[in-house]
């Protein structure tokens, strides 16, 4: 199997049972997913759904009029709506074998002596959008990434590593990749929102024991001391939206979220969000 792929089933067959550990994160998660929806009418898309431990599905099936779960791997979403008693629900939509990428093969042929120029850094950055959106059944009114960001990053990680000398050009490509799909996927009007996970506890021993309220301060500090993961810096994902001739097209406005906790296993991760509003009246 694509080591790619395989990785990603290994995730998402290795979180299964979490669902406890993930009360807090799926808490908030539903919160920021269910607000501003109209139920019966809105549509809502959920990027890298998985397991689905990070979504109260009837609830937000209760807040929008249909929900669309993508994700590589069918069987996490199938078993996912089960465990949650929702596999039959009629606006439930499970979006299975989807490459969010549009790149996961080439990836993982990928390796620390290949040769990366131009044109795969530009195949990182357009082919998500010219192979996923004409696959998914948008636009959407809500369209959420919830932290897949920095898995796709790993992708790189993984098949060239952080030696390669285009190892960070990948990232940027992946990264601007995956927030334009984020805006392409969105209606005119809509709403978009990058939920991504910056850091852990492996790395930052202070996060389990510092208050809620300082949680922001702590990112602060996070990024000053550069201890983030690939493609994840606070800083710089916030900057794209103004650097990014694409993103600055469609998105007229955005928002940085509080920061929150999520426990997966035997570490916490800081998470955090930005919330963006795609130009109404946008040709597509």
């Amino acid at each position: 199997m694509n080591p790619s792929k395989e990785r990603h089933l290994e995730f998402n067959a290795g979180s299964r049972g979490q669902w406890d550990g993930f009360a807090g994160h799926r808490e908030r998660v539903t919160q920021l997913l269910a607000a501003g929806g109209r139920p019966g009418e809105s549509r809502l898309c959920v990027l890298g759904a998985g397991n689905c431990n990070d979504l109260d599905l009837p609830t937000l099936l209760k807040a929008h009029g249909n929900v669309y779960l993508v994700d590589l791997d069918h069987d996490a979403l199938a078993q996912g709506a089960e465990r949650q008693g929702v596999a039959v629900h009629p606006a439930l939509h499970r979006l299975g074998g989807i490459d969010l990428t549009g790149m996961i093969d080439d990836l993982a042929n990928w390796s620390a002596t290949t040769s990366i120029g131009l044109r795969e850094l530009v195949s990182l950055v357009e082919e998500p959008t010219r192979l996923v959106v004409p696959n998914l059944p948008g636009p959407f009114d809500l369209v959420a990434s919830t932290c897949l960001l920095s898995p796709l990053v790993g992708n790189a990680f993984h098949s060239v590593g952080e030696s390669h000398p285009q190892f960070m050009a990948i990232v940027q490509s992946i990264r601007a990749g995956h927030l334009r799909l984020l805006s392409r996927l969105t209606a005119p009007g809509g709403t978009a929102l990058l939920i991504t996970d910056i850091v852990s506890s492996e790395t930052l021993p202070a996060l389990p024991t510092v208050a809620d309220s300082a949680l922001p301060d702590l990112m602060n500090a996070i990024v000053r001391e550069r201890n983030y993961f690939h493609g994840v810096n606070p800083d710089v994902l916030w900057a794209a939206f103004e650097e990014d001739p694409v993103l600055r097209a469609l998105v007229t406005e955005r928002e940085s979220l509080a920061p929150w906790r999520w426990k997966l296993h035997a570490r916490l991760y800081l998470v955090w969000a930005i919330r963006s509003k795609v130009a109404p009246g946008l040709l597509r």
